[in-house]
């Protein structure tokens, strides 16, 4: 900035000493204005702005000090640079002049020199204040302005979030009037089948129904558990008999392919607080695809353990076990390798987790060292 761009107000009751600073300033290029006591530079402030007062102390009516405490009470004056002139070297009268808000002074007679440096210094001040300030009010607006941004964005979310949920919801409840239908037909065909071929593609329709009734509902579950809409019900629990109750829907397809569960690692049955539906929900999920990758005659172990905070939970299968790509990816949703026979495994596993991570426990997928697919779910008590 120019010192012709910056106006100073030069304030003493002694002309020669106005005559004396006003030309020593002029011819440095600062635009300059007088006042010869401080009632006449309170009329001069309220009229104009100004970048620096120059304020002499010892003035008669309103000295220095009253008129710096009363530029001082008006806001739009608050950040005006003060510099006292006195002929005063006192600390005391120093110190006041600081106490009431000014910025320097410079004792009588002047030294040029020194007077001039004093000036540029609280000129340089007030700028870098100003453009700090500038910053600063840059910075806030941006903040708001972002903030305002994302506020939105989180209530555009919210409305797609609802409304995805909403159309699961159709869907699903859409879907499920249908395939009942379809599945109620289904069993009367199978009962009046009179082909072994017949009853083989009845059995392909059935099993295809039964995938896309399961897909819709979990689709639907996961949305749930991933937007916390889902509240869990919190009731007391026996875990193996939460195992053996998981089941209970498999045993078909256990009879089919001759498959036993091994309990002998799981006598103990300890006792927690939990969502039971859901549970059922993880746990029969994870024997399933158990069921499903083991071959007939097979047996799937499962096995216990507790300890006074958490229930350590692991069940084996005798498959081939989990490719690379499924343990790379693990439990996200929809990856394209993570897929074992004909299932979906990848939405089972989000699934089974999202329900794990509701009761804040913890869950992981591996491979035995000899043979077959282990899942570990571990629960807190």
């Amino acid at each position: 900035m120019e010192n012709q761009e910056y106006k100073i107000l030069i304030v003493d009751d002694t002309p020669k000493n106005l005559q004396v600073l006003g030309n020593t300033l002029k011819q440095n290029n600062y635009k300059v204005e007088f006042a010869i006591n401080g009632k006449s530079a309170l009329d001069w402030v309220k009229k104009q702005k100004f970048d620096l007062i120059l304020l002499d102390v010892m003035m008669p009516e309103m000295d220095g000090y009253e008129a710096c405490e009363a530029i001082r009470k008006t806001k739009a004056n608050n950040n005006i640079p003060i510099i006292f002139l006195t002929a005063k070297s006192e600390s005391e009268s120093i110190v006041k002049g600081f106490e009431l808000g000014a910025q320097d002074y410079v004792t009588k007679p002047f030294n040029t020199s020194e007077l001039l440096a004093r000036v540029k210094t609280q000129l340089e001040l007030k700028t870098s204040r100003e453009k700090l300030e500038s910053v600063n009010q840059w910075l806030e607006d941006e903040v708001k302005k972002r903030t305002l941004e994302l506020e939105k964005a989180n209530k555009e979310l919210s409305v797609l979030d609802k409304s995805k949920t909403e159309f699961l919801n159709i869907i699903s409840s859409e879907m499920r009037t249908p395939m009942n239908g379809i599945m109620g037909t289904l069993h009367l065909l199978k009962d009046q089948a009179d082909s072994k071929e017949m009853v083989k593609l009845i059995g392909v329709l059935d099993e295809s129904v039964a995938r896309i009734e399961k897909f819709s509902s979990s689709a639907l579950l996961i949305s749930s558990l991933r937007t916390k809409k889902h509240k869990l019900k919190q009731t007391d629990i026996k875990f193996k008999e939460l195992l053996e109750y998981s089941l209970i829907e498999l045993t078909q397809k256990m009879k089919e392919k001759k498959v036993k569960i091994d309990f002998s690692d799981a006598q103990a049955n300890p006792e927690f607080t939990g969502d039971y539906d859901l549970l059922i929900v993880c746990f029969s999920r994870i024997f399933e695809n158990a069921i499903n990758n083991s071959p007939e005659n097979c047996t799937i172990n499962v096995r216990v353990k507790e300890s006074q905070s958490v229930i350590n939970c692991e069940i084996s299968d005798q498959g081939p076990g989990f490719s690379n790509d499924i343990l790379e990816k693990k439990f996200e949703t929809f990856s394209e390798n993570n897929k074992q026979s004909n299932n979906n495994l990848s939405l089972d596993l989000s699934l089974i987790k999202l329900i794990v991570d509701a009761h804040n426990g913890k869950i992981d997928i591996y491979n035995a060292v000899d043979i077959g697919a282990v899942f570990q779910v571990v629960l807190n008590k």
